[in-house]
């Protein structure tokens, strides 16, 4: 069958919740056993991680998942410790959503309570957004561009790019703001039109990734403009994304609270 025949009868085009599925051949989000947690196994994970994406502080041993760059290290050396999570519907409307944070002494995921829903003035049938890349590797802004493809079609939920921020209802913020680019970043935002939303694209909009506390960075992209959706990953896949998008519209509803689902939450995690 001919490419053009397969994209004519929509052979190519993936339903939402195929999109939102991790491929079998990769790592989800890592995702604490809270059961799992003894004092070794806390020390190995502390020392394992790459990216200091794990913590430990009075009584409270947490994830961040703005900080995990999915290399899967610590599932495969601590599996009694940590599961994983093979969904990407993992956007939040609130920082503090993308920690996972376990009390040791009752074995249980904190709840930082339920989260802000997503702004109403914002719930658009279609949404134009200008993308920003704010001095990143480039990583991220590859799978912004896949949302275009025939796979992803993100047409289909009514969004599209647009080249001036004059015309944008949202700013898809890529990288650590650099010094560099914290005006142009500013000026960006104040040119759209209210209402306005913002969404960081990867962890490196999120927290820096690796180029954290580096002289030439101010920071997230939440350091220089407000932030309405955080969603993680290194780089994100495009199904985050997509999901990062449908939530800044109100067409989903936020997933994770605390760094994990209402599940794990009431039943102490996996």
């Amino acid at each position: 069958m001919s490419l053009w025949k397969s994209l004519r009868i929509g052979l190519l085009t993936r339903r939402l919740e195929e999109l939102l599925k991790v491929p079998a051949h990769a790592f989800g989000f890592p995702l604490l056993r809270p059961g799992g947690l003894e004092a070794a196994r806390r020390r190995g994970l502390l020392a394992l991680c790459p990216s200091g994406a794990f913590f430990e502080e009075e009584g409270v041993f947490a994830l961040d998942l703005a900080r995990c760059v999915g290399c899967g290290r610590c599932a495969l050396a601590y599996p009694e410790a940590v599961g994983e999570m093979r969904s990407l519907a993992v956007a939040v409307t609130r920082r503090e959503d993308l920690v996972q944070r376990v009390d040791l002494a009752r074995q249980r995921f904190l709840d930082p309570g339920p989260p802000p829903p997503p702004r109403p003035e914002l719930a658009l049938p279609t949404l134009a957004f200008r993308e920003v890349s704010a001095g990143d590797t480039g990583l991220a802004d590859s799978e912004v561009a896949l949302l275009g493809n025939p796979f992803h079609d993100m047409g289909r939920f009514g969004f599209a790019v647009v080249a001036s921020p004059r015309h944008a209802d949202a700013l898809v913020v890529t990288g650590p703001v650099s010094r560099n680019m914290a005006e142009a970043l500013r000026r960006t935002y104040e040119a759209m039109p209210e209402p306005k939303g913002v969404v960081a694209v990867g962890n490196e909009a999120i927290a820096g990734g690796i180029f954290a506390g580096s002289p030439a960075v101010v920071g997230g992209v939440d350091r220089v403009v407000a932030v309405d959706v955080y969603v993680p990953g290194d780089p994100p896949r495009p199904g985050a994304i997509l999901f990062g998008l449908l939530l800044l519209t109100g067409r989903v509803a936020q997933r994770l609270r605390g760094g994990v689902s209402p599940e794990g939450l009431t039943g102490g995690g996996a």
